[in-house]
């Protein structure tokens, strides 16, 4: 089995080849690790063309049927962590992260620094809603693997536990090895507003929305901040891309709502919930 710095070290050489797809609010709690942290299978055995092939289901986005094929290839071979691993992004994929977890599980009972177990088991705490649980092994997983997911997943969870000023470091971070994407700059705003900063969250989310590539969930988030900042009348003279009227003002009154919430930790939470269904429209 490998150790935990060459399997982190394969996931970092892997991720800065391949372009990182923006994420929002809601996807930083929702999706799950999308990249691979196994070393290549030889494919000249009957597990390695197994491997292969739930592989190329995977990438096909046939989770559940990717998922099934690792589990018999776990049972024709000696189980690794490798595969654990593929096992539990491939669940998470599926919407299984109760399973997911329990793989991820698998795969640190050898190695309890393996750092992409980690960041899987606390995607998939955070899906399950125990932000407390992933906070523990994403703040393991995050400064190994140093990438844009760990960081956005490590301050959602922050967000959610009640850690607003933490999470903004945590977005920061992951802005950092991001600088010009849109919805990194976004997460980091709708956290810096949880923390109390809303003019840096406000002029952050002006900055992002100014950009010829911003999408109509931008436009939202820069709602958001504004109704969380007390610019309820700002926040009316925002114009959304193709968004009725009607559909802002149902915008504003859930922005409301949120702002009118206790506690940092339950507006995080509403915040993911707003954003998913935004998201589902």
């Amino acid at each position: 089995m490998k150790s935990s710095s060459a399997v982190s070290r394969m996931v970092s050489t892997r991720a800065a080849t391949v372009r990182r797809k923006g994420v929002t609010w809601a996807a930083v709690v929702a999706v799950g690790f999308a990249l691979s942290a196994c070393a290549a299978t030889p494919s000249d055995t009957r597990e390695g063309r197994l491997l292969k092939l739930a592989d190329d289901v995977d990438q096909r986005g046939d989770h559940a049927t990717a998922a099934a094929m690792y589990e018999r290839a776990l049972e024709q071979g000696e189980p690794s962590a490798e595969l654990l691993i593929r096992l539990g992004n491939a669940r998470l994929a599926a919407g299984e992260p109760e399973a997911a977890a329990q793989a991820f599980r698998q795969a640190l009972a050898d190695d309890l620094e393996l750092a992409p177990a980690l960041l899987g088991l606390g995607t998939a705490q955070l899906r399950l809603g125990e932000p407390q649980g992933a906070l523990r092994s994403l703040s393991r997983a995050a400064p190994e693997l140093d990438s844009v997911a760990a960081w956005s997943r490590l301050g959602a969870a922050q967000a959610l536990a009640g850690h607003p000023d933490r999470s903004v470091e945590a977005f920061v971070r992951a802005a950092r090895l991001e600088p010009r994407d849109l919805d990194v700059q976004a997460n980091l705003a709708l956290a810096e507003s949880l923390a109390g900063d809303d003019a840096k969250a406000i002029a952050g989310m002006r900055r992002v929305v100014d950009s010829p590539l911003a999408e109509a969930r931008h436009y939202r988030n820069l709602i958001l901040v504004l109704v969380l900042g007390g610019q309820r009348e700002e926040a009316r003279r925002v114009e959304i891309p193709d968004l009725p009227a009607s559909r802002r003002e149902s915008l504003i009154a859930s922005a409301e709502r949120i702002a009118a919430l206790p506690s940092a930790a339950a507006r995080a939470q509403a915040l993911g919930m707003a954003q998913a269904s935004a998201a589902r429209e």
